[in-house]
C-alpha cells in the first residue's frame, strides 16, 4: 500500500511538480491550497506526511500547525515545511515544530522523496540529510 502525503501549497503549478514527484515515488498525493483546506484534508485523509508552504493566502504554516495540535497535542504525521523565504527556517522549527524546512527553488527539490523517506523512515524526528552534488 503506498503512504499518503498532504501538500498544502497555494502554487499550482507546485502542487502539479510534487504530484508527479511523488507519484513517481509511489505516493498516494493529496492537495490544499489554504490552512482551512489544509487541516480538514488533513483530518479526513490521515496522511504519513504533510508538505506546508510557509506562507498561504489565509495564513501561514504556524496556523496549520496550531490547528493540526490544538485536539491532543502533536499531530500524528511530521510536518515539512517548504518556503521560497529562507528567513522561514527559524520559525518553522521554533514556532511548527517542523521535522524539515525545505528551501523552494534549492537543488533539494528532487530530493524531496528521498527527504520524507529519511523523515518517515525516522519515526518522524527532525533529519538533516547532506546534499547530493
Amino acid at each position: 500500500m503506498s503512504r499518503k502525503i498532504l501538500v498544502i501549497d497555494d502554487d499550482l503549478s507546485w502542487n502539479r511538480l510534487l504530484i508527479r514527484l511523488f507519484g513517481e515515488a509511489d505516493y498516494t498525493v493529496h492537495t490544499a491550497a489554504s490552512c482551512e483546506d489544509g487541516v480538514r484534508m488533513a483530518e479526513k485523509h490521515k496522511p504519513d506526511c504533510i508538505l506546508l508552504d510557509f506562507h498561504l493566502k489565509d495564513g501561514d504554516a504556524t496556523d496549520v500547525c496550531a490547528a493540526l495540535k490544538k485536539d491532543g497535542g502533536k499531530p500524528k504525521f511530521p510536518v515539512i515545511v517548504v518556503s521560497s523565504d529562507p528567513g522561514a527556517e527559524i520559525t518553522a522549527y521554533a514556532e511548527c515544530k517542523a521535522d524539515y524546512f525545505v528551501l523552494k527553488g534549492s537543488h533539494t527539490m528532487t530530493e524531496l522523496p528521498k527527504i520524507v523517506n529519511e523523515v518517515l523512515g525516522n519515526g518522524g524526528r527532525t533529519v538533516f540529510l547532506e546534499p547530493s552534488h
